[in-house]
């Protein structure tokens, strides 16, 4: 273990400060820090040793059975889920990818069978059987992952009914687009940019992107940034009257801020979708820019003390919480990509447009760079989830949020993604993206979907191809630097790769964007 990513066992466990004026988050701050605190006294410290196990133990067994406990059929007090079912399928598919468990093909029937009940005829997938619940953008997020884990290009493989359904979930996603460039995440639902990320998620992958889907939703995002860094679960827009309204400068008719508090979750969304729209050649000016040095601080602030673990945070001051071990680690390798794109576009400005040309046709050249120290603590993050996420062996196995908790499938599934992205360090390659965009076949494609309006398409079938290549090669373009792999524990602990982003294992989502874009494997 490096001195810049120290074990927490030879960090000091001061209390955090207060103010001397008891209140309860201050209470459930010290009783937490009492509890993990306690657990990491009682059990001896893991070795970063790849070679050797530990006592301290990643219960793989242990958790592959308390997701098939819950895999068929569910204890009643579950109902209070009945609309988030999709959820429940894909935080126990993907963590059972995670753990590198593999189903059998009739399991995986099952799921796809299961999953193709809430594809709603209208379009979108619902929490629930579509002829009861209306289709909503978080579980479309949810059931298409979930058929890229467990479904197949073959007859009843559950891609070929999504290839079938573009036009209808395209649909759905106009019918929840806002004129600010927010979605609503149902009929009659919030605005929320979850919503935002799952959408351009689900329209990444289908090759359902289009202008008019896009448009503002670039400005959204950027208005959630709070003064703290990270993201807030919406802005608000002012309509008003300005000076060019007259000139049909729509875009100007808006005041946006963001009003709330910034989140973890909504951080990790925010983040992941302007990644996703920075891959977009729309124009010059898209995506409107975030502060991404600001969200990258925010992030790594996050990371608890010593005496919480280093476990991560969803806001400041609050609770450390197993499952923002993906929600705001998993967003670290996002923010450095970021930053990376904001430095290159700087570099490109302070060349001429003959030199910002030759630039651009070699965009492996940026691939040579300094290499960067960890920008949080890959071993304290590790830590946390073998000693105060994991209920004591021998248990009914499981993740939880912390000590205290009852171990679920969604800290299962983000406790474990999390610390994947502990294990591997995850960087977007330049030279990988330069690599696909080379051997992408834009003879070969779905045909594109019908917009709602006559100008909400591309301009042109060559920019509608040039998009096509840009979005498929950057989402392909996350690679592991296996040299950087660090296994806490011993390399029993080792679990797969999540790609950023999207959080599924690129194996799985290299055939299944494929089969979208019409590319070979």
């Amino acid at each position: 273990m490096s001195s810049l990513t120290p074990s927490i066992y030879t960090l000091p466990t001061s209390p955090l400060p207060t103010n001397s004026h008891p209140t309860s988050t201050l209470t459930e701050q010290q009783e937490t820090e009492s509890l993990i605190s306690s657990l990491f006294a009682l059990l001896p410290p893991p070795t970063s040793d790849t070679d050797s196990d530990s006592i301290t133990s990643l219960r793989k067994q242990e958790h592959t059975q308390f997701l098939a406990s819950t895999f068929f059929k569910l204890p009643g007090k579950f109902v209070s889920l009945d609309a988030s079912r999709p959820w429940l399928v894909f935080w126990s598919v993907h963590s059972l990818d995670l753990l590198g468990v593999a189903l059998d093909q009739g399991t995986k029937d099952r799921v796809v069978s299961t999953i193709l009940k809430f594809l709603s005829p209208s379009g979108g997938f619902a929490g629930g059987p579509a002829n009861s619940q209306l289709p909503h953008l978080l579980p479309t997020y949810a059931s298409v992952c979930s058929l890229a884990i467990t479904g197949n290009p073959g007859a009843g493989g559950g891609w070929e009914q999504l290839k079938d359904a573009r036009q209808g979930i395209y649909n759905f996603f106009m019918d929840c687009k806002k004129d600010d460039g927010g979605f609503v995440v149902c009929k009659g639902g919030e605005v929320d940019v979850r919503g935002t990320y799952c959408l351009l998620v689900v329209a990444t992958l289908l090759d359902i992107l289009t202008p008019e889907l896009l448009r503002n939703v670039d400005k959204f995002i950027s208005a959630c940034q709070t003064y703290e860094g990270g993201f807030a679960c919406s802005q608000f827009a002012f309509p008003y009257t300005s000076p060019s309204a007259g000139n049909g400068e729509e875009e100007n008719l808006f005041v946006r801020a963001s009003m709330s508090e910034a989140h973890g979750g909504y951080t990790s969304c925010s983040l992941n979708s302007h990644f996703l729209l920075s891959s977009i050649p729309l124009s010059p000016s898209f995506p409107q820019k975030i502060d991404a040095n600001a969200a990258l601080r925010w992030s790594v602030l996050q990371q608890g003390e010593a005496i919480e673990g280093g476990g991560f945070r969803g806001r400041t001051n609050k609770l450390v919480d197993g499952c923002y071990s993906w929600w705001v680690g998993g967003g670290i390798p996002v923010c450095e990509e970021l930053i990376k794109r904001q430095k290159k576009q700087i570099m490109k400005g302070k060349k001429n447009k003959i030199e910002v040309v030759d630039e651009a046709e070699r965009e492996e050249d940026w691939e040579d760079e300094i290499p960067t120290p960890p920008l949080f603590n890959r071993v304290a993050l590790q830590e946390f989830t073998l000693i105060a996420a994991q209920q004591e062996a021998g248990g009914s196995g499981g993740l939880r949020d912390k000590p205290g908790k009852r171990p679920d499938q969604y800290h299962t599934c983000n406790n474990l993604s999390g610390l994947s992205i502990a294990q591997h360090a995850m960087k977007h390659s330049s030279s990988v993206v330069a690599s696909n965009k080379a051997k992408f076949d834009t003879t070969k494609g779905l045909p594109p979907v019908k917009t709602r309006s006559s100008d909400g398409g591309w301009k042109s079938e060559e920019e509608r191809q040039k998009a096509r290549r840009e979005i498929w090669a950057n989402a392909l373009g996350w690679v592991e630097d296996e040299s950087q792999e660090l296994i806490v524990g011993g390399k029993g602990n080792r679990i797969n790769t999540t790609t950023p982003v999207f959080n599924i294992l690129g194996l799985r989502l290299k055939p299944f964007i494929n089969y979208f874009y019409c590319q070979e494997e």
